[in-house]
């Protein structure tokens, strides 16, 4: 009560004029006092925070627009929310063109697919395998890098009588298997062992022995090391001198194919054009007057053309940038390269004078293979999923305008990897390696 009785006094003092206002009437300030007076304390309150709310509202949009100037005098509001999505959509293509440049080597060379696969043992697929019997052995690359090779045999043709089981082969056909950018060694055994089997029926020489082996790439499998094109290269040339030192003896034939599947098909065909041209030079195991065992056959089955063209293939849409990627490639694989190497190595032991020996400096080549490049046989799948079948008629196409021996078939009905299991695909690989070796 006492704060109300103070304040009517203060109202009623208000009210009162003093002598100067009597005379001279009241002033503007005094009226607004009387008003302010006149009226409850806390209406004045409320009316002063609504005045401070009012004029941060006036001044606030003004605020707004000074900060947003730039941009919608520059570019309409209606095309701000696309050119945010563009750019957003931009930034992840440039994103993934980046890692998929950086990250190339575990993209192409996918040794940890499927899951496990380096933890595969020969011993998983052997019944799958029987009458052929596998076993490991360990090579050194040209670098020193320890590498593993898949050795198959069979003994003899399942065929022959039981009196000529027991001959002494006279022949030893080696087929050196490059496999695909994927998996372990050991799930492709069953697929070589059917080879095998396959050749001993068809062969009518008892004394033909039949060998397969297959290279773990470095980084693959039990392999150490990590994959890279250069070190792949090495590893193949080092996979062709230990096959021919391997299973060279006194008195017997030694014929090697090449057989390469997918990105293996490139491996091979590399593999092939650098031992031409090297053949004969640095090979400790071999003497002056030895005679360098010809590679008789390539097989390429489902083929790449290159790298550049696998990358166009797996994106095909023109609109996708990454099929653009290809000049920032460093895995150059190209099997048209190597068949003009393959050529040119060729053309250069037919000129007058010529020979293997005066080309690299190294031991007289057999007559009959001097100068000389294998057949090749390309093989594609018509369903194939990965590889377009275009590439193995551009591989065609290239090889008969080299001017050499090139034939192709297309497996009705066959995915990537079911070449050597169609029937049509497996009568003509065996076909194709016992004319190549006439076995």
């Amino acid at each position: 009560m006492p704060a109300l009785s103070g304040l009517k006094r203060i109202q009623r003092n208000a009210h009162r004029t003093s002598p100067l206002e009597s005379l001279l009437g009241p002033s503007p300030a005094s009226h607004k006092c009387q008003n302010g007076a006149s009226r409850p304390i806390h209406t004045i309150i409320s009316k002063q925070r609504t005045r401070k709310l009012t004029d941060h509202k006036v001044r606030s949009p003004s605020r707004r627009a000074t900060s947003r100037g730039l941009l919608t005098s520059a570019i309409p509001t209606a095309l701000i929310p696309p050119l945010i999505f563009t750019t957003l959509l931009l930034g992840l293509w440039t994103w993934k063109c980046f890692w998929i440049v950086l990250m190339q080597n575990k993209l192409l060379y996918i040794a940890w697919l499927p899951p496990f696969a380096r933890s595969e043992q020969i011993a998983d697929y052997a019944s799958e395998c029987r009458p052929v019997t596998w076993t490991q052995k360990p090579i050194r690359s040209l670098d020193g890098t320890t590498l593993a090779v898949c050795e198959g045999r069979i003994r003899a043709p399942v065929s022959a009588p039981a009196g000529r089981q027991g001959t002494h082969p006279t022949k030893r056909v080696v087929i050196c298997y490059f496999q695909g950018n994927g998996g372990s060694t050991p799930m492709r055994l069953p697929l070589l062992s059917g080879l095998l089997r396959d050749m001993a029926a068809a062969s009518r020489d008892a004394g033909v022995e039949c060998v397969a082996v297959a290279l773990s790439y470095r980084g693959y499998w039990t392999s150490a090391g990590r994959a890279t094109q250069s070190g792949i290269e090495l590893d193949a040339q080092a996979f062709l001198d230990w096959a021919v030192g391997e299973y060279s003896v006194p008195g017997m034939e030694l014929q090697v194919v090449l057989w390469g599947h997918s990105l293996g098909s490139a491996i091979a065909s590399t593999a092939l054009a650098t031992y031409l041209s090297r053949r004969g030079l640095e090979s400790p195991r071999r003497g002056e007057g030895d005679v360098i065992a010809p590679i008789t056959g390539l097989i390429l089955e489902a083929p790449v053309s290159s790298t550049k063209d696998m990358l166009i293939s797996l994106y095909p849409q023109k609109w996708l940038p990454y099929r653009y990627l290809w000049p920032f490639l460093w895995n150059n694989w190209n099997s048209a390269v190597a068949m003009q190497r393959m050529a040119r190595w060729r053309d250069q032991l037919r000129q007058p004078g010529k020979t293997d020996a005066s080309i690299n400096g190294g031991p007289e080549v057999a007559s009959d293979s001097a100068g000389r490049v294998p057949p090749i046989l390309l093989l594609s799948a018509e369903k194939d999923e990965v590889i377009p079948s275009y590439a193995a008629v551009e591989l065609e196409e290239e090889g008969i305008r080299l001017g050499l021996d090139v034939q192709r078939l297309e497996v009705a009905g066959a995915m990537h990897t079911e070449i050597p299991i169609k029937m049509a695909g497996k009568k003509t690989m065996v076909e194709f390696i016992l004319s190549c070796t006439k076995a």
